[in-house]
């Protein structure tokens, strides 16, 4: 899905129409229901044809909450400290 303009992949995104409560699980609402919310986000990133724009754009603009390209944000912190290091290619 390459080339398309600024947000116009999130159109074509597997999570629309899915409740934010999902990719945005609230902590208030305790650790299992998290990582319930967290590993139901992550299969249906799996099966997303935007994926890359998705997590290229939350790396990009820093997002601190949620799921975003099929990763959290201390796994988006990690490939972003990678990259900064030189350890990961820019994508």
């Amino acid at each position: 899905m390459s080339g398309l303009d600024d947000r116009e992949w999130m159109l074509a995104a597997r999570c629309r129409g899915f409740e934010t409560s999902v990719f945005f699980p609230q902590k208030e609402s305790g650790l299992g229901p998290v990582a319930g919310a967290e590993r139901d986000a992550k299969k249906i990133c799996r099966t997303c044809p935007v994926i890359i724009e998705c997590r290229d754009h939350a790396l990009a603009n820093d997002e601190s909450h949620g799921i975003w390209g099929g990763m959290n944000y201390s796994e988006r912190r990690a490939v972003a400290r990678a990259k900064k290091l030189g350890r990961l290619l820019p994508t």
